[in-house]
């Protein structure tokens, strides 16, 4: 086939529908009319000789040859965008460029303070925004360009994305002062035994604890399960409960709230918090520079 017979406008069409198996959204996405994406589809078949989508109760299914265009397309759009349509350079004294930074409840409290001084120490005019999306939800919007990055402990997210390591993450437990285990060895019976607060994040550290408690014929009886560790403060303070969450926030809670740090009686592994982000911006260079400034920042871990 002759390239210069292929309108190459095709192109985003085709790897909009492959995205989001919806004429709908595609069409929205290209800020076109459903007729003219319906045209464009149809020029497609006819180019590459194939139906490309099958129409089921669930949206478009690719065939197994727009399937396996999926790579290819979205390779030569992206090489466009970032290599040809886009500026090679970034200015950060002078810049308004907008990032949008996703991060977990622990990520927003304790990392996104030291992200926002750092990044406008060095760039007064670039606005940030904290993203807390749900780790099933990261990928895709990193793929669309709806967050610049992610940060935390998310195992779950697909390898394809680029990462870098920042620091591993410690888990401890936390009391109230005046607790009755202060002072106290805990054992896996007393760990077990005394009132808790779970919180199931993303990391699935608690998922753990119940596993090392497994292993010893053990299991915690009396939880309160909360959907966000911002929410234990007022609830240890009263109860004589007892939470198993990230270091650097028990750190925090003890410096503003009347709480206390207990070692654990077993070892749980670190949770490794690591920055994410799409290979379509790997080159942007206001997005490498906001890596650079974020891994400087966060080298040693987000304590003050």
């Amino acid at each position: 086939m002759d390239i210069r017979a292929i309108d190459l406008n095709l192109l985003p069409v085709l790897d909009a529908l492959l995205r989001h198996r919806s004429a709908t959204l595609a069409a929205r996405e290209l800020d076109m009319s459903q007729s003219a994406l319906s045209t464009a589809l149809g020029r497609l078949r006819s180019l590459l000789g194939d139906p490309l989508f099958v129409r089921t109760g669930r949206g478009l299914h690719p065939t197994a040859r727009a399937s396996a265009l999926a790579e290819p397309v979205a390779e030569i759009i992206e090489r466009v965008r970032d290599r040809v349509l886009q500026s090679e350079s970034f200015e950060p004294t002078t810049s308004t460029r907008e990032f949008r930074i996703a991060h977990s409840d622990v990520g927003a409290y304790v990392m996104w303070p030291r992200i926002v001084r750092a990044v406008h120490a060095r760039a007064s005019r670039v606005r940030l925004e904290l993203r807390t999306p749900r780790q099933e939800d990261i990928a895709p919007a990193l793929g669309e360009g709806q967050i610049d990055l992610a940060i935390g402990s998310f195992p779950r997210l697909p390898e394809s994305l680029f990462q870098q390591r920042l620091f591993d993450r410690s888990n401890v437990g936390l009391v109230a002062k005046g607790h009755r285990l202060i002072g106290r060895r805990l054992t896996l019976r007393a760990f077990a035994a005394v009132p808790q607060i779970v919180v199931r994040g993303t990391s699935g550290i608690q998922e753990r604890v119940d596993e090392q408690l497994a292993r010893h014929g053990l299991r915690r009886d009396d939880c309160i399960e909360l959907p966000s560790y911002l929410m234990i403060p007022p609830l240890l303070e009263v109860g004589g409960r007892l939470a198993v969450l990230p270091g650097q926030l028990a750190e925090a809670f003890a410096r503003h709230g009347h709480f206390v740090g207990l070692e654990l009686p077993f070892t749980l592994p670190p949770s490794v918090i690591r920055m994410h982000w799409h290979r379509r911006f790997n080159d942007d260079a206001g997005s490498r520079w906001l890596r650079q400034v974020i891994a400087a920042e966060l080298r040693s871990g987000p304590g003050e």
